[in-house]
């Protein structure tokens, strides 16, 4: 829904205000630049998110994620889960997940590891 003033009366309308400038279509350089500039936001942002993840390793010191399988990806509830397993994994590795709800160890008890 758009919000338009036209001759100072205000209107809601379904397709864009009308403009009484000329719109130009982005050159090719403006529309290269804009996405050098989103990939480099990108780029660092996920450069942000794996030093900001803990890097667990097992005994031959490769990364705990290439023997499970799993990685920390942001997901924190058991219902974004797809295992016992892969809850175990979030729980031990990954900081600020909410799957163990009475603080015995065990994750997502009602959905995935049920004793």
């Amino acid at each position: 829904m758009n919000k338009c003033v036209v001759n100072g009366t205000v209107t809601f309308q379904q397709t864009p205000c009308p403009s009484a400038q000329v719109r130009n279509p982005p050159s090719i350089e403006e529309l290269n630049a804009a996405e050098k500039k989103k990939r480099a936001a990108q780029a660092e942002a996920q450069a942000a998110k794996q030093t900001t993840q803990p890097h667990a390793t097992s005994l031959s010191g490769s990364p705990a994620a290439t023997v499970s399988g799993f990685t920390c990806d942001g997901r924190i509830h058991c219902s974004q889960m797809r295992s016992c397993a892969e809850a175990k994994y979030f729980l031990a590795h990954c900081p600020g997940v909410k799957m163990d709800g009475n603080r015995d160890g065990t994750p997502c008890e009602q959905q995935w590891c049920s004793r």
